[in-house]
């Protein structure tokens, strides 16, 4: 792997966070030394102690002084990220859990417009421009899009929706995977939120992440149609 961008780590990160989903590190196992995983993925060691700084704040990774990186046990936010798994065993709950995601937005874009501030609009606009500047659905739009709503929760001002947004954050990130390549919904949902934010409309802020939410909830209505009739 060549280091060609400042978002290599990311790659990184998601690699290592996959062999953990897959059972490659399991809970408690410890991950090899930052010379080890750098020679394994061709960068920097530098790149890979981003990568686990990455997965040390989703949850999945912890540092030990003097031992090195281990995988963390179970805890709320490993139970909360690992959405492509569960579509595999509960399409219900998947649902649920894409409903949950939506009503924390929902309030987040909510009390955004209604809180604003002239400041708020330059890191709202530059959330904004990353994603439409991003491939359709990569990887890094989909950073960017979490990215976005992340500077939305400090916008709204409340601790509570900014850690509740926080322990999603992987979730989310799995239910904006089931979105098709070619979607552009997740631009124009941004678009339209970041438009309602600085005109101070709440309601249409809070509507259109809802309109999002049934966006993804209808992809995912395809995907268990489509899995029950594979499956028969």
């Amino acid at each position: 792997m060549q280091e060609r961008s400042g978002k290599l780590y990311m790659e990184i990160a998601e690699e290592i966070r996959r062999q953990i989903e897959e059972g490659v590190f399991r809970p408690g196992d410890r991950l090899p030394t930052l010379r080890e995983l750098a020679d394994r993925f061709g960068v920097s060691r530098a790149t890979v102690r981003e990568a686990l700084g990455a997965l040390r704040g989703q949850g999945l990774v912890e540092f030990r002084h003097g031992m090195g990186t281990y995988v963390r046990t179970a805890s709320v936010e490993m139970w909360m990220q690992p959405l492509d798994a569960a579509i595999l065993l509960s399409y219900d709950n998947v649902s649920d859990l894409v409903e949950l995601q939506t009503a924390v937005l929902a309030q987040i874009a909510y009390r955004a417009a209604a809180n604003r501030m002239a400041s708020d609009y330059s890191a709202l606009s530059h959330a904004l421009f990353e994603i439409e500047a991003s491939p359709r659905r990569s990887e890094h739009r989909i950073a960017s899009e979490l990215k976005f709503f992340s500077v939305l929760a400090e916008v709204a001002g409340n601790r509570l929706l900014e850690n509740a947004l926080r322990v999603l954050q992987e979730a989310l990130r799995s239910s904006l995977r089931l979105l098709s390549p070619k979607s552009d919904l997740g631009v124009k949902a941004c678009r339209a939120i970041y438009n309602a934010v600085q005109t101070g409309r709440p309601a249409e802020a809070r509507d259109a992440v809802y309109a999002y939410g049934e966006a993804i909830l209808r992809t995912l209505a395809e995907k268990k149609g489509n899995h029950r009739s594979t499956s028969m």
